[in-house]
C-alpha cells in the first residue's frame, strides 16, 4: 500500500500529464468507478453511474447537432444535473456556461442574446415566464427542461463518448461574474488555464487519501460561482462531491454530520452562521479536516473563534474570476502559533502570502509600484489570468493592463510579506474629505462580542456602520430602548479603539445584513435598507451629532 506522501507525489505527476478537463474526467471514471462520485437531493451516484448519465446526455447533445465550440447554457438551481451537464460538455468540446438561480429573468434574456447558445437546459420553475420569449426569439435553440424531460432524454440515448479532438487551448467554460453590481460579464477559460489553477492549488492542498478511504467534498458555495473550482480536484482525487440545495447553517451542519464530510469549501458568512448557530453542538462535525474559505475576506476575530472551535483546519485563499485562485494562501498551520492557539489578529486579517509562480504588486493611481506598507491598487500577474471578457474589449482594457490583472481591490503588504486586502475601490467611504476603507472599521467592530456581521457604507455625507447581533443578543431587536443601548455600546467600543478619523458618524442595528447568492454582503442593499429606516433611531457619535 502506498503511503499518503507517495500517493500525493503520484497524483501531482499524473496532473502534469493531463491536458484537458476531459482527460481528468475520463481518468476519474476509469480509476474510481465503484466509489461515490456525487451526492445530491436524488441520492448517491458512483463514478460509473455518473459516467453513464454524462455520456447519455452527451449523446443527446450530439443528436441535437451540438458540436465543438458551441455553447451549452444552464439556468438551474444547485443540482447534480448541473454537474452532469458540465461534464457532458467536456466530452464534445462544447463550452459550458451557467447562471445562478437568483439572477433576474431580464438578465438571463440579455445573456442568451449575447451568447446565442446551441442548448438551453433550464428549471421550469425559474424559466416559466421567459420560455415563450426564448422559443419565439431563438427557434433553433434546443431547450431541455429539468425533470421528466431531462430524464427521458437520457433514457432515449445510449452512452456515447466524444470523438472530437479537444485541445488544451480550447475554451471549455464561460464563467459569469455574479451580476450583483450590474449585468454579468463573461470570461472564457481554456483547459490549460483551468488545469494550471489546479496545479497551483496542489502545491498547498494534498487531495490524496490513503487506500481504502474517500474524501467527501462539500460545496458550501454555488457550483455556478466559486464552487466550480472544486470540480477538477474532486475528480482527480476520486472524492465524492456533495451538493447542498441551500447554504443555510443548519443545512450545512446536518449534511456534514450525515455524510461525514471531510472537506467543506465555505464562504466567510457561512462560517459566521455556523459559529452563531446555538444548536450546532447537536451535529457531529468531527469528520471535518479541511475548510478552505474565500469569495470575500473573513473578519479576523471570527477566524480566531473558528480556529478555537474547530482547530487549525482553515485555509484562506484569494483570487477572482479574472485571476483564478490561488493568488495568495493563508495556510492552516499559519492560523495557529506553536501552542496551537490562534495567531495575532493582524495575520488572520490578511490574505496570506503570494504563492509560487504568481506576482502581486501594489500600485498607485498612475500604476506605479508602491513600497511595503503603503495602500494602493492590488495587481496580479499569474499563469491563470484571464485573457479578456467575452467579446468586450473595452472592459478588458480596464482590467488587464500590461499583462497585470487589476483586481479591483485596494490593499498593502506588511513587513512579513502578508497581503492585506481592504476591499473594493468602489466601496470606500468618504467623510470630512478623507477616504475610509470599510474593512479597517469592520474588523474592529467584529471584536465586540455582540456583533455577528457588520458593514460600513456611505449614506449621504455620513459614514454609517450597520451591524447584526449575535444569537444571544437578538433580544436587543425587541424594543427601541434595547436597540439604542446596544448601538451606543458598539459606538463606544469603536470610539475607544479607532482613531477619530476612522470612526463612523452613526451605527445602526439590523436583524440581518443583506447577502447575495454567494453569501456575500450586499452593500448596495445595505444602503437601500438605511433609506427605509428613520435616522432618529440610530446611535450617533456625540461629537459629530450635527454632522
Amino acid at each position: 500500500m502506498a503511503t499518503p506522501s507517495l500517493r500525493s507525489m503520484l497524483a501531482r505527476w499524473m496532473l502534469r500529464r493531463l491536458r484537458t478537463a476531459r482527460d481528468v474526467a475520463r481518468l476519474a471514471y476509469r480509476l474510481h468507478g465503484r466509489k461515490t462520485a456525487l451526492i445530491d437531493r436524488r441520492g448517491r451516484f458512483t463514478y460509473a453511474c455518473l459516467q453513464d448519465r454524462v455520456l447519455r446526455l452527451h449523446a443527446w447533445m450530439q443528436a441535437q447537432g451540438v458540436r465543438k465550440g458551441d455553447i451549452v447554457f444552464t439556468w438551474l438551481p444547485e443540482t447534480g444535473e448541473q454537474y452532469e451537464t458540465r461534464l457532458a460538455t467536456y466530452e464534445n468540446g462544447a463550452i459550458f456556461a451557467s447562471f445562478h438561480k437568483h439572477l433576474p429573468t431580464l438578465a438571463v434574456l440579455d445573456m442568451l442574446e449575447r451568447l446565442r447558445p446551441a442548448v438551453f437546459i433550464h428549471d421550469p420553475q425559474l424559466s416559466r415566464t421567459i420560455l415563450p420569449v426564448v422559443r419565439e426569439r431563438w427557434p433553433a435553440m434546443r431547450v431541455l427542461a429539468l425533470g421528466m424531460a431531462y430524464e427521458s432524454a437520457l433514457a432515449a440515448h445510449m452512452p456515447q463518448r466524444g470523438r472530437e479532438p479537444v485541445h488544451e487551448d480550447d475554451v471549455f467554460a464561460l464563467h459569469m461574474t455574479s451580476g450583483t453590481t450590474g449585468l454579468p460579464k463573461s470570461i472564457g477559460y481554456t483547459h490549460r488555464k483551468y488545469l494550471d489553477s489546479v496545479r497551483l492549488i496542489s502545491q498547498a492542498i494534498d487531495f490524496s487519501r490513503p487506500s481504502g478511504t474517500q474524501d467527501v467534498n462539500m460545496l458550501g458555495m454555488p457550483l455556478t460561482g466559486p464552487g466550480s473550482g472544486l470540480v477538477l480536484p474532486t475528480l482527480l482525487s476520486g472524492s465524492a462531491l456533495l451538493m447542498p440545495e441551500s447554504f443555510h447553517a443548519e443545512t450545512l451542519a446536518r449534511l456534514i454530520a450525515r455524510h461525514r464530510v471531510t472537506r467543506a469549501f465555505l464562504s466567510p458568512s457561512a462560517i459566521i452562521d455556523l459559529l452563531d448557530d446555538p444548536d450546532l453542538a447537536r451535529h457531529d462535525l468531527s469528520s471535518l479536516r479541511h475548510v478552505p474559505y474565500g469569495s470575500e475576506m473573513m473578519p479576523a476575530a471570527k477566524v480566531a473563534e473558528a480556529v478555537r472551535r474547530f482547530g487549525p483546519i482553515f485555509q484562506q485563499g484569494y483570487g477572482c474570476l479574472e485571476a483564478l485562485p490561488p493568488i495568495t494562501w493563508l495556510l492552516p498551520h499559519e492560523h495557529v502559533d506553536a501552542a496551537g492557539e490562534p495567531v495575532a489578529l493582524d495575520i488572520l486579517a490578511s490574505a496570506g502570502r503570494v504563492v509560487d509562480g504568481v506576482e502581486v504588486v501594489i500600485r498607485d493611481d498612475d500604476f506605479q509600484p508602491l513600497p511595503t506598507g503603503q495602500t494602493g491598487l492590488i495587481t496580479a500577474r499569474t499563469p491563470v489570468a484571464f485573457e479578456g471578457y467575452w467579446k468586450d474589449p473595452e472592459r478588458t482594457a480596464e482590467t488587464l493592463r500590461e499583462g497585470w490583472v487589476v483586481m479591483g481591490d485596494v490593499g498593502y503588504f506588511d513587513r512579513h510579506g502578508y497581503l492585506h486586502v481592504l476591499g473594493r475601490t468602489a466601496d470606500r467611504v468618504q467623510r470630512a474629505g478623507q477616504w475610509i476603507n470599510p474593512r479597517e472599521v469592520e474588523e474592529v467592530a467584529h471584536c465586540h462580542p455582540a456583533v455577528k456581521e457588520t458593514c460600513l457604507v456611505q449614506h449621504g455625507l455620513q459614514a454609517v456602520l450597520v451591524f447584526s447581533p449575535r444569537h444571544g443578543q437578538r433580544d436587543a431587536l425587541a424594543s427601541p430602548e434595547a436597540r439604542a443601548a446596544l448601538e451606543r455600546e458598539v459606538l463606544q467600543h469603536l470610539a475607544a479603539t479607532l482613531p477619530q478619523a476612522q470612526q463612523p458618524d452613526r451605527v445602526h442595528l439590523v436583524a440581518d445584513i443583506p447577502r447575495s447568492f454567494l453569501n456575500k454582503m450586499l452593500r448596495r442593499e445595505v444602503r437601500a435598507l438605511l433609506d427605509r429606516n428613520a435616522a432618529p433611531t440610530w446611535a450617533t457619535a456625540p461629537d459629530r451629532a450635527a454632522a
